[in-house]
């Protein structure tokens, strides 16, 4: 009886090369190029051939074979893989010819270890397969220090990370604003990613994009990791702070015996509130909350609750809060629409969105500052912009204008642990960079 053959295969021009005239048994060679061997040869390769494949994969060494170093061996097969760019990875092992049930197998494993919605193009992977179909290994490379592996331990398969460890040094930087908030950082020697990281901690308390004037003044004390002795990236902003006139925000990073980790002011103040001040990078405001407003296209005046930001036709929007999305699809006016239930009764709107982006449907659970969907202009609409609404208890409120609430805080029973460590953070940044620091929000 002939094995099977896959599916990706079936269809396919058969190969030219040697034939045995077996009906159980086809073995096809082709050489890309002509080439005259000795009859002898070529039968000694297909016996060869033939003893692996009737035996299953599997062979065991003879005394004679034994005597010559020959051992029992088992044969696999081997894909390796780079993942591309809008690939998932259950769409890359598929593509790659796995079956849906043996990724699912692979993504259980991985279940606390590594998130696949978190796989980026260029993560390579290695998957090999014994000859009956069976996921024997799969190795994923993230860089050449971050690696997940899966492992066959008897009948179950063990998912763990297998990463090389990290150098780092502690550094820190300050300066005053000229021009922009970007450019005098980068003259400070800050790393981009540090800047990212470092706007992204006071985001909620500080609207870089419209607030920024020179004179203004930063300080930071981050992480800068190594890996073989050289530069790779940067880790944690440990502390920041910026002040403006005489009003300071800032926060320590902190992570509890509980491994809840966060950003606090030192009285122990979530930096994060329920939601982010803005779920884009926009351009400008065209049009603020208002209860009475000139429809452009309407040629009527009617409430405008919500706000509009203007910005290019496909810039990435954010859950502003973490939450359950109730509304995801075409709504009349509003275009590609998606609404998001969070805790304390509030609920935020995104219309106008060209698409959304993968996995939001309704019914999902998001996270803050998840990507949700990008900027369009569906709907009536007269330019790109995205029109954010907020509700709470059921009633809109101006995002740009309402306390929302602030993130948990520290628990109270590790405040003096969190001081202690506040302290010292705060007197190696001082010491760094002579700021007064305060590292207080109002």
């Amino acid at each position: 009886m002939s094995r099977p053959i896959p599916r990706r295969f079936r269809g396919a021009p058969e190969p030219t090369g040697f034939k045995t005239k077996n009906p159980r048994f086809k073995f096809n060679f082709t050489f890309p190029f002509s080439l005259k061997i000795p009859a002898y040869i070529a039968l000694g390769v297909i016996a060869v051939v033939a003893l692996i494949y009737f035996t299953g994969g599997r062979t065991e060494a003879s005394p004679a074979m034994e005597e010559i170093g020959i051992q029992e061996f088992e044969l696999r097969c081997r894909l390796r893989g780079e993942i591309r760019q809008h690939e998932s990875l259950y769409i890359a092992l598929t593509n790659a010819g796995m079956t849906p049930r043996l990724v699912h197998n692979i993504n259980r494993a991985l279940d606390g270890v590594f998130d696949p919605r978190k796989i980026l193009p260029g993560d390579k992977y290695t998957v090999d397969i014994d000859e009956n179909g069976g996921l024997v290994e799969f190795e994923l490379m993230r860089s050449p220090w971050e690696h997940y592996r899966i492992k066959l331990d008897g009948d179950s398969l063990v998912g763990f990370q297998d990463s090389k460890p990290l150098t780092f040094v502690i550094r820190a930087a300050k300066g005053e604003v000229k021009s922009t908030l970007w450019e005098s950082m980068v003259k400070e020697g800050v790393p981009a990613e540090a800047i990212l990281r470092f706007t992204d901690i006071l985001s909620f308390n500080v609207d870089f994009l419209t607030e920024t004037r020179d004179g203004q003044r930063f300080a930071l004390l981050y992480e800068q990791n190594f890996f073989d002795g050289k530069p790779i990236g940067v880790g944690r902003v440990i502390a920041a702070e910026y002040w403006i006139s005489d009003t300071s925000y800032g926060g320590i990073y902190y992570m509890d015996p509980d491994s809840t980790a966060g950003y606090y002011t030192l009285d122990g103040r979530n930096t994060k509130k329920a939601l982010l001040r803005t779920p884009l990078t926009y351009r400008r405001i065209s049009s603020h909350f208002t209860r009475s407003r000139y429809h452009p296209i309407l040629k009527i005046y009617r409430p405008h609750l919500g706000v509009d930001y203007a910005a290019p036709e496909g810039t990435p929007v954010s859950a502003s809060g973490s939450g359950v999305i109730t509304y995801a699809g075409w709504k009349g006016g509003y275009g590609n629409f998606i609404e998001i239930r969070h805790e304390n009764n509030i609920i935020t709107q995104y219309g106008h969105l060209r698409n959304f982006a993968r996995g939001i449907r309704k019914g999902v659970r998001v996270s803050q500052g998840q990507l949700i969907g990008y900027v369009g202009t569906t709907g009536l609409s007269t330019g790109p912009h995205l029109d954010y609404r907020v509700k709470v208890k059921g009633e809109f409120v101006n995002p740009l204008k309402f306390a929302f609430p602030d993130g948990p805080p520290v628990k109270s029973q590790y405040m003096s642990d969190f001081r202690g460590k506040a302290v010292e953070y705060l007197a190696l940044l001082r010491a760094l960079t002579d700021e007064d620091l305060l590292v207080d929000s109002e």
